[in-house]
């Protein structure tokens, strides 16, 4: 039997399932909530309550090609930001950190530089990645990324004690006054076997799979993981459209992890992404919204990137 399914999200955003299966197979524990796998776990009813959403934006303004005593190794000029949401009754968004980068591959540093933009001024950093690939600044520019996430994560996890969503993988491991959850919108790899994943296509709005565990015992970046699904999919979406896998660290106490795996998982449905979003149904409401932010606030990239070739042309001519 063949048969087609479509994915709802744009092309230009790559695919919702998006799985690579020539990565070596994760660590993977099924069985530390239930041995049954053959139904849905029905979550609640849960009151609405006060929640941060975290994400993080980062753009490219300049790619570049440094040649340095002769040496020539790949760089960018890029943009970072991360920042929350708070939805409480309303949306609030917050702590907009903003980071400028010169990232040059091969391990070199140049020192920061300097612009004006009208009559603002713009400082990129030096970072220096040791790579010399023509993707290895990019990748160090969501590194960078990714650590302004979670020191956002982490700042608001040692306040009020509120629950705190990240969108994507869970990178802070540490225990915190209030839960940090990682949810993950694309399938980027298969972790469980066809018995246990089958169950994934089953789920309704409001339900999840039992809890399953990433990573060793002893590994630091231990996880416990479970999938949810926010709405209905109908044809000619696929089955796994609408799903996310959330994570927490992997030393929570188990039982802490069951109530808010069903805490989460009736929340979730309540913030599912409108229908003119690219990446929809995955890609929450607040999420959408804190990005459309983190972007104005970044600047006009055509302005700066107009900034940083003047800088160059006048570096070229001196």
């Amino acid at each position: 039997m063949f048969t087609l399914r479509a994915d709802p999200w744009m092309p230009e955003y790559g695919m919702g399932f998006d799985v690579r299966f020539d990565e070596p197979p994760a660590v993977v524990e099924p069985f530390i909530e239930t041995k049954d796998w053959s139904t849905p776990r029905s979550v609640p009813a849960y009151a609405l309550e006060p929640v941060h959403f975290v994400d993080g934006v980062r753009r490219i303004d300049l790619r570049v090609l440094a040649d340095i005593d002769g040496r020539r190794v790949p760089g960018l000029f890029g943009t970072y930001a991360a920042g929350s949401a708070l939805c409480d009754a309303r949306a609030q968004f917050e702590d907009g950190l903003i980071g400028r980068t010169l990232v040059l591959g091969g391990g070199e540093d140049v020192g920061a530089v300097e612009i004006r933009v009208g009559k603002d001024g713009f400082r990129f950093e030096c970072v220096p990645t040791p790579g010399t690939e023509p993707d290895d600044p990019l990748l160090r520019l969501q590194d960078l990324m990714r650590a302004a996430e979670s020191n956002t994560a982490a700042r608001l996890a040692a306040g009020d004690g509120r629950l705190i969503l990240v969108d994507g993988p869970l990178a802070f491991y540490h225990e915190t006054k209030g839960p940090i959850v990682g949810v993950i919108k694309r399938f980027g790899r298969v972790y469980l076997e066809p018995e246990q994943g089958q169950l994934i296509p089953k789920l309704a709005p409001a339900q999840r799979t039992p809890l399953f565990a990433i990573g060793g015992g002893s590994d630091r970046r231990r996880r416990h993981a479970w999938y949810s699904r926010l709405t209905h999919v109908h044809a000619p979406w696929h089955d796994h459209a609408g799903v996310v896998r959330c994570e927490v660290r992997g030393s929570m106490p188990l039982d802490e992890v069951v109530t808010l795996a069903d805490r989460v998982t009736g929340l979730l449905p309540r913030f599912t992404g409108r229908a003119q979003d690219p990446r929809t149904p995955q890609n929450l409401v607040p999420i959408a919204g804190l990005e459309s932010w983190l972007r104005h606030r970044a600047g006009d990239t055509r302005l700066i990137r107009r900034a940083l070739l003047n800088w160059i042309a006048t570096e070229a001519a001196a």
